[in-house]
């Protein structure tokens, strides 16, 4: 199950007249009823339909995924980058006691994008204070 997408499901009556076709690549020389296939072929497979199976149609996205440098994505970004710091120095602050240094933020939650520096320390600064005197560590609000 997941919540990225979302496929609809139907039962489907099927008739008499109607088959599956399954084709695919043929690893050996078969015979069947249909026809002969050589080894490396295409092969053709029909079989009957029970009398009642399930269709899945269309999937449809459930999460919007933004184009790359659209005001969508950057509102986004915006948004999500202090809650995400937020979080993590809320939790660390509960285990540890203390909060993060910038090198923890940017190495535990963005370690993996494109964010600048300035930009990473201006949503930081949404969020958390820092705190010079206690070896650059940033505290939430």
């Amino acid at each position: 199950i997941s919540n990225l997408f979302a496929a609809p499901l139907f039962q489907h009556e099927s008739e008499p007249t109607d088959f599956l076709m399954v084709l695919g690549q043929v690893k050996d020389k078969t015979k069947s009823s249909i026809h002969e296939t050589a080894t490396g072929g295409l092969g053709v497979v029909l079989r009957p339909l029970p009398p009642s199976i399930y269709c899945v149609g269309q999937t449809e996205p459930r999460v919007k995924v933004f184009a790359p440098n659209t005001n969508d994505e950057k509102k986004f970004v915006n948004a999500f980058v202090p809650y995400q710091v937020s979080k993590n120095i809320e939790r660390t602050e509960l285990q540890q006691g203390r909060g993060l240094t910038f090198d923890d933020i940017k190495d535990r939650l963005f370690a993996n994008t494109t964010i600048p520096h300035g930009q990473l320390r201006i949503r930081i600064k949404q969020v958390a204070n820092f705190e010079r005197s206690n070896n650059g560590i940033w505290s939430l609000k």
